[in-house]
């Protein structure tokens, strides 16, 4: 972003798509790396109806926006629109960033790597990993330095992310009424979308999840229970967005 905040024709400009992107401070913190770095470019906060997302991706092919990072509500149904789609979007089934090259969308999974890049900050190498969806399975194939411990309440989740990436993963159950001590793990990230996480009895050093402060989170919630520490996605937001500037000029 240049000196005046203006943009001008050599400008990239990049949007960040979601139901309340305003609301989200994505996009500030981004533009702020972006003055402080010099860059000429800028992210335009979105707010986009559920209704209208189509319209809008389908035309950003032909518009001046080179790119867009979507709200967690949108990173499933990007996938028909994508033209072409990175090993990580077609393994694990979403995308939270798009970019315009010779008017196609190419489609990339981004966020994760502020987790792995969280993980090596902490100097975690044993980590536990509730859930088995997406952006567990995105951790997986990006973070390939760590030994990871996959906990589900349904272990057929995890054996179905195993079969799929054909490997053989360390599967445990986690479920309430259990006693599931995690304190043997570096740290513990929440992929999962569980309501409670009342049966661990102990927390790793550092747990992490996605979750902003402004929407329920079960690992923050068992983290203060135990006086453990947490970090969300507020508390990431400097890390998520570094790594976005440095995917988005790679």
């Amino acid at each position: 972003m240049n000196e005046d905040n203006k943009i001008n024709t050599q400008t990239k400009l990049y949007g960040f798509i979601a139901v309340e992107a305003q609301q989200n401070r994505f996009a500030t913190t981004l533009n702020r790396l972006y003055k402080e770095s010099g860059s000429d470019a800028m992210m335009i906060p979105m707010n986009i109806r559920e209704d209208d997302f189509y319209f809008t991706l389908s035309n950003m092919k032909n518009s001046q926006v080179n790119g867009a990072v979507l709200g967690v509500e949108f990173q499933k149904e990007i996938l028909d629109l994508l033209d072409v789609k990175s090993n990580l979007v077609t393994q694990c089934g979403y995308c939270d960033v798009v970019r315009v090259i010779d008017k196609q969308l190419y489609g990339d999974v981004v966020g994760v790597n502020a987790l792995v890049q969280s993980l090596k900050d902490v100097g975690a190498q044993k980590v536990a990993v509730i859930g088995s969806g997406a952006l567990a399975c995105s951790l997986y194939l990006q973070g390939d330095s760590f030994e990871f411990s996959f906990f589900h309440e349904h272990i057929e989740g995890v054996l179905e992310m195993s079969e799929r990436l054909s490997t053989e993963l360390d599967i445990n159950r986690c479920a309430v009424g259990m006693d599931v001590d995690l304190s043997g793990f570096d740290a513990v990230v929440d992929a999962s979308t569980a309501r409670s996480l009342e049966m661990i009895s102990a927390l790793a050093q550092h747990n992490f999840d996605l979750k902003a402060d402004s929407v329920p989170s079960p690992l923050r919630q068992r983290a203060i229970e135990l006086n453990a520490e947490y970090r969300g996605y507020d508390s990431l937001l400097k890390v998520l967005t570094q790594t976005t500037k440095e995917f988005l000029e790679g």
